[in-house]
């Protein structure tokens, strides 16, 4: 809850953010030197950052972060093609300085999300669209590094899930149930 309040308030404050020099607060985070610095909530201390290359003549946007709590660290980061098209981003859920969930993207539409769980640092959980939409996840409950649970989508909506109860990395022919 706390995230979606804070991505709430990032979304609007947005729309009225100020460039500010990046001489003010924390230190510049790794990753962004040279990046653009915006104060969305006013206190004076980038909250978002835009980085820029040159290509063929023109600046184009190549990253984007956002500090989505204002406690001075990154939260979400947002990498670009040279064409500026949007190809995946990387979130801190939980605010631990650690990559949570990293969404891929295709034709700005999502096409794969990976989802640590447990918060181990290891995606656990994975995530398939299509334009989109979900068709499928598959997730490693256990922890041993196999997948042993998927999900079956139509239309975005779950219609089976199947498990694998004897460690084979393949579901049971009984494992599956129709929702």
């Amino acid at each position: 809850m706390k995230w979606m309040i804070a991505t709430t308030a990032l979304l609007v404050a947005c729309g009225s953010s100020q460039q500010v020099s990046t001489n003010k607060g924390p230190k510049m985070p790794a990753g962004l030197e040279g990046a653009q610095a915006f104060d969305i909530n006013g206190d004076g201390v980038p909250d978002v950052w835009k980085v820029f290359a040159e290509q063929d003549g023109k600046q184009v946007l190549t990253k984007k972060a956002f500090d989505i709590n204002f406690d001075g660290k990154v939260d979400v980061w947002r990498f670009y093609s040279v064409e500026g098209v949007l190809e995946r981003d990387r979130m801190d859920m939980d605010f631990d300085g650690k990559v949570d969930v990293t969404t891929f993207y295709e034709g700005d539409l999502v096409a794969r999300k990976e989802v640590d769980i447990e918060f181990d640092e290891k995606p656990d959980l994975f995530k398939y669209f299509d334009k989109g939409v979900i068709v499928r996840a598959e997730a490693d409950t256990d922890g041993d590094g196999r997948i042993d649970y998927w999900e079956q989508y139509e239309e975005g909506t779950l219609k089976r899930r199947g498990t694998d109860e004897d460690g084979d990395g393949k579901p049971d022919p009984d494992g599956w149930r129709d929702v």
